[in-house]
């Protein structure tokens, strides 16, 4: 709030940066079988424990920035990727230095094309990737306060964590699960 009133940010200049972990075998809540079946069987792909990261970000004025999707490969996959989804893939899957650093250049950068790197606000929590003395030595350079959520209070204090990231997941496997659905039902 400080940092707020002090360099009076607009709205559409102050943002939320989290990760949230997506496993392949997203789990769904409906499942099709004959009617009056005793059991259901449940098919997986046998990838419950393997998931990718995706990196949300949103400013407080709405706007979304694009997301960024990190594979656990040693290479990016080949595929049809919106235009407006940023793919990138290393041996963890997860956020690191060196992925921060690309999110800043390629993604953050996005938050004002009219202007050249605006003083902005940006709220991460302490995981970190997010706290290097590179990545926060970039985020200086690109004229970017960060306002860093203190560890344990993520859950109550940090945007995209309360009120988008279960929303966002809930919405890939309803996705999911009515590709499989008109799948299934062509075949039956």
């Amino acid at each position: 709030m400080y940092m707020r009133i002090e360099h009076d940010y607009p709205l559409g200049l102050i943002a939320n940066m989290d990760e949230t972990p997506v496993t392949f075998d997203l789990p769904g809540n409906t499942t099709i079988n004959e009617t009056g079946a005793r059991s259901i069987s449940i098919r997986t792909t046998g990838h419950e424990k393997t998931n990718f990261t995706v990196v949300l970000s949103c400013m407080a004025d709405g706007t979304k920035l694009p997301p960024l999707i990190i594979f656990k490969l040693k290479k990016i996959p080949r595929g049809n990727f919106p235009p407006e989804v940023v793919v990138r893939a290393n041996q963890t899957g997860w956020m690191n230095e060196q992925e921060m650093m690309y999110w800043i250049e390629k993604i953050w950068t996005k938050r004002a094309p009219r202007f050249s790197n605006p003083r902005s606000l940006l709220v991460l929590d302490s995981f970190s990737a997010h706290i290097m003395d590179s990545v926060k030595r970039r985020f200086i350079e690109k004229s970017t306060n960060i306002a860093i959520i203190p560890e344990g209070l993520t859950s109550r204090l940090q945007p995209l964590d309360v009120s988008v990231n279960k929303s966002f997941k809930t919405k890939v496997i309803d996705l999911l699960c009515i590709y499989f659905k008109e799948f299934i039902l062509l075949y039956l």
